[in-house]
Parts: C-alpha cells; structure tokens; sequence
C-alpha cells in the first residue's frame, strides 16, 4: 500500500521536474534569441517568418520554411563606378560583355589577373572586372526564431519594425492617432507576406483607384469589346502616368460607367473593398471611391507574376496585358509629383533599384502602392509595399493638407527605407540605406511584449 500511496507523488514530482526543464530551456533560449538581436552589428536581424495569413496554404507553408541564404565569405563584390565594363579576359584589350551601373552586385569567382579579378553576374554570365572599381563585403547573417520563440503577432522583423516606429510616432506625438497606417508587403520572388497591417481597412482610394480602372480597360480590351483601343492610347497614359481626373473619366465612360468598372472587377475575384461610386471631379476631391492595401497588392502582385487579366484569358494576352501595365507604371509623371516609396528616400539615387508605382492624394489619405525592383548577388528581386496613410474624418485637418501630407510623406518613406533594407539583407546586398533604422526598431519591438497588435 506505501508503494502505491507514493506513485502518484512520484508521477507529479518528475512532471514537474520535466516542466520546470522545459521552461528554464525555454527562459535560456529566449535570452540568447534577445541578446542577438541587441548585437552591435546591425546584420544580425532576426528574420524569420511566420506562417503567412494568406488564402493560399502552399504559399503560407512556403513562408514558413523560409531559409537563410547561404553565405560564404569573401565571395561578394559589388561595383563602386558609376559604370563598369566586364570583360572577356583580363584587360583592356579583351571584349566588353556588358555594362554594370554603380551598385550592382557580383560574385567573386576567387581568381585575379595582374589587377583583375574573374567575376559571375547573375544569368550565368563570367568575366573580368578592374578590381579597383569593385567592393568586396560580407552579406548580413540572416538567424531565425523558432515557432516556439517568436511572436505571432509579427510575420517578420520587418512588421515588429513599423508597428514600434508608429507606436513611437503617437506616444512622441509625432503623429496623431486618428492617423492611421494600413501596409501590405509581399516578397514577390517566395510569394511569402512579410506585413500585413490593417491589410481590409476601406481607405479613400484617392488616384490609387485607377490601376484597377486600367485593368478592367485591358480586361475589355482583350475580350473584344472596345473598338480601335489604340485611340485611347492618350488618355490612358495621362490617367497613370499624369494622374489626370478628365482622362480617368473618358476611360471609365467608356468602359460604360461606374457601374460597369464595379461589375468587371468583381468579376476577378481579386477586390473585397474597391467599391467605385463616382467619377473624379477636376479638382480631384473624391472621398467616395474607395479601397484597400491588400486590394491594390493583389492586383499589383498578379501584373508582376503576369496575370494581369486573370485565367480566362491565354497566357499570351496576360503577358502583354502586364507588360504594357508595368510600361505605364515606370513612366515619370510630373517633376513636382513624387512618390512615397523611393523619391526623397537615401537610396533614391541608386540606379539598379527600378519601381513601378501609383501615387493617390487626397485630403484625407496618402497612398502609394508598387513594386520595387532591387539588385542582388542572386539576381533581380522585387517585392510589392502598398501603403496608406489615413484620417477617416478628413474635416479635421486645417487648411489645404499640404502639411498633413508632407508630413505622412516623411514617415512613409522612412517605412519604404526599413522595407528596402529587410530586403536587402535578407538576399545578402550591400547596403547601408535604412539598415540602421530596421535594426533599431526591430530590437525595440522584439524585446518588447507590448507591441501585439496595429496602433
């Protein structure tokens, strides 16, 4: 009888011993995770990321087996001339290949000639580089979280980054809280969504409305039911390219009028808050349209992978949809009208990072969604970034906007830096621009409990 009585108190004391393990493992492995992320070195960020809130399971089960890139040392190089020519052999004499513009990445093939040095450009294509005109650098050492370490609440060090800087911006009063932020990014090469904040929140669509208009034109355009459509040629380009209210007005009346866009965009499948109520008045004051992040990233996402039009169109008819698309999205719009994503931020001036964007303005709501394009060791990457910056009650803000929107515009682009950065070091690019912002924002926000959820 003794030795029964005391099994259950046996049982309990190595269960509780086991708990007790499990939890110091646990408290140990927590501190070593925070003690690198307060490293000195700003390349020791934590970028792990979380099964995604996607509708497609293969794409979230993608995002979660997401791993570092390899890294070995020495074998990065990136062009520090504003042009340099790789050569078919090593010296002036020996053919030029191609071209590299300042900023472009190389892999170093670890053999030099008398100053040269034999170089691998994404595309497999091999050559010679001057040796003196290139930087030779280590790649950012990506670490990751366990499940069991990391956070729900954040897809990446990326989201953990905007949601601290925000919630500083409000407690520094900064911004005010009716200002609110709604940000989709989606890395575009794993399809893995690496923020997702306030994604459905309905905004005021402002201009940003008529990238969708612009497809449910190509939409038509390719089913037959638009006449001659190079005549409106003119005026689709000055509805994205100059923004311009009368043209976006041609091209919806066109199309058969608001009611008529509405039903070829539910068609898609791709809209959940787009609702298009009116046409835009000359001065552009329109606060009935309406849209949302995850909206316009959908759309963007599918002109980016080529499916501008959706499946029941050839493949054939999607490409050059899409590539007509992202034609009219590259094009400079007015010297006074810059973007929220690249214009004004510190690598504005590089010339391999290409963007494709709309801007939308109105008082009320900032916007810009696109896709930007940047260079790396392993190739081209791109991701899409669909902002907004929105006060529901627009009567609120004083005078004209101007300031209310110069001022969103600042933070904006701040956001577009630590997105450009996460990017950066996450396909091992040289880069300095907004890494030092990411990394401080990301320590505060890991090793905060406080930051759960949108401000």
């Amino acid at each position: 009888m003794k030795n029964i009585s005391r099994l259950p108190q046996t049982k309990t004391k190595l269960l509780n011993f086991y708990i007790l393990n499990r939890y110091f493992t646990f408290i140990l492995l927590f501190v070593l995770a925070v003690k690198s992320l307060y490293a000195t070195e700003v390349h020791l960020l934590s970028e792990a990321l979380p099964q995604q809130l996607t509708q497609n399971q293969s794409t979230a089960q993608q995002a979660t087996k997401l791993s570092p890139l390899a890294v070995e040392a020495n074998n990065y190089a990136v062009v520090t001339a504003s042009a340099l020519n790789v050569r078919s052999g090593p010296g002036t004499k020996h053919e030029i290949l191609k071209i590299l513009l300042k900023n472009t990445h190389l892999t170093n093939l670890n053999t030099t000639n008398d100053g040269w040095l034999n170089v691998r450009i994404p595309k497999g294509i091999k050559g010679w580089v001057a040796q003196k005109y290139v930087k030779f650098y280590q790649p950012a050492i990506i670490t990751e979280f366990t499940n069991n370490l990391y956070s729900t609440a954040f897809k990446s060090s990326l989201e953990a980054s905007i949601l601290h800087y925000m919630k500083e911006l409000y407690l520094q009063k900064q911004l005010k809280r009716v200002d609110k932020l709604s940000i989709v990014v989606q890395d575009l090469t794993t399809s893995a969504l690496i923020t997702s904040i306030r994604p459905r929140r309905t905004v005021k669509s402002a201009s940003t409305i008529k990238v969708p208009i612009l497809q449910a034109f190509m939409i038509q355009r390719f089913s037959g039911n638009i006449e001659d459509p190079l005549k409106f040629k003119t005026q689709i380009e000055e509805m994205i390219r100059f923004s311009s209210n009368s043209s976006t007005n041609t091209i919806i009346q066109v199309l058969g009028g608001t009611e008529k866009v509405q039903q070829l965009l539910n068609k898609t499948n791709i809209y959940n808050e787009l609702k298009l109520f009116e046409l835009i008045p000359e001065d552009g004051r329109t606060y009935r349209n309406k849209i949302s992040a995850a909206d316009l990233n959908h759309i963007f996402a599918n002109i980016w992978w080529q499916r501008a039009i959706g499946p029941e169109f050839s493949l054939l008819n999607n490409q050059i949809a899409s590539e007509e698309i992202l034609d009219l999205l590259s094009l400079p719009g007015h010297a006074w009208l810059k973007d929220r994503i690249k214009a004004g931020t510190c690598f504005a001036d590089n010339q391999v990072v290409n963007i494709w964007d709309k801007t939308g303005f109105v008082k009320g709501v900032n916007g810009n969604a696109g896709i930007v394009e940047i260079d790396t060791p392993h190739g081209k990457k791109a991701y899409t970034i669909v902002m907004f910056m929105e006060r529901d009650d627009h009567d609120s803000i004083s005078g004209d906007a101007s300031k209310w929107f110069e001022r969103m515009s600042v933070h904006m682009r701040k956001i577009s830096e630590m997105t450009y950065a996460y990017f950066s070091l996450h396909y091992n690019s040289y880069n300095l621009c907004g890494r030092s912002l990411l990394s401080q924002y990301a320590r505060r926000a890991l090793a905060s409990s406080t930051v759960s959820a949108p401000f």
